[in-house]
């Protein structure tokens, strides 16, 4: 979904390699228009399972770390269903994903993600 120059992606099911490979391909579709059009953000709504192969915290990492250099990218927020899979678990996994890489954080709900990221994109 693209709104607002927030990109959401929904991620169902059990993630591997191969479905987090589709998921960038249909997201790389969007990106040429929004940095074209300014400072944009991610917000990944996780449903059903926050427990993933090693690879896929790996190859998120270094794909948010390899963006290009006039990416206008400035922010990920990563919403965790409380009813998920792993959820107590795994939200600490997600809250340190990307330190150092880029602004992110977590939240429980999609409306507190799409906040903070609004003010993200547009700092008072």
């Amino acid at each position: 979904e693209l709104a607002d120059a927030i990109l959401t992606v929904h991620m169902r099911g059990d993630w591997n390699v191969e479905m987090r490979s589709q998921t960038a391909q249909q997201m790389q579709r969007h990106i040429p228009q929004l940095n074209a059009a300014g400072p944009w953000a991610i917000l990944n709504v996780l449903h059903d399972t926050l427990v993933y192969s090693e690879a896929i915290y790996t190859d998120t990492r270094r794909d948010y770390a390899a963006r290009p250099p006039h990416s206008q990218l400035r922010a990920v927020a990563f919403v965790l269903s409380p009813q998920a899979e792993g959820a107590r678990i795994m939200a600490s996994r997600f809250r340190t994903l990307l330190d150092g890489v880029i602004t992110a954080e977590v939240f429980d709900d999609v409306a507190q993600a799409r906040s903070w990221l609004t003010g993200q994109l547009h700092p008072a």
